[in-house]
């Protein structure tokens, strides 16, 4: 239940920017009290892109947000617990 809470907090927003920032904080909370995991931030970058990003839509604006989806994604793969500190 309280996993819904926090999804729900970070997709309580109009604009990614904020929601991948949302993530983003959550997930370096986690990973401090918990540490790091398979797969880690992959059911938040999913979450973000069922909200912000359509499949049919190739302008710009969705472009520009399929790449900073695409940013996180790789953030999550790539993070360090050393860079969190």
């Amino acid at each position: 239940m309280k996993g819904m809470l926090v999804m729900n907090n970070i997709l309580n927003c109009k604009k990614i920017d904020t929601a991948i920032r949302r993530a983003k904080k959550s997930l370096i909370d986690k990973a401090k009290k918990n540490g790091l995991y398979e797969n880690f931030g992959q059911s938040e970058v999913r979450a973000i892109k069922d909200k912000f990003i359509n499949l049919s839509d190739y302008s710009q604006e969705m472009n520009n947000n399929r790449d900073k989806l695409q940013a996180f994604s790789n953030w999550c793969g790539r993070v360090n617990i050393n860079d969190l500190k």
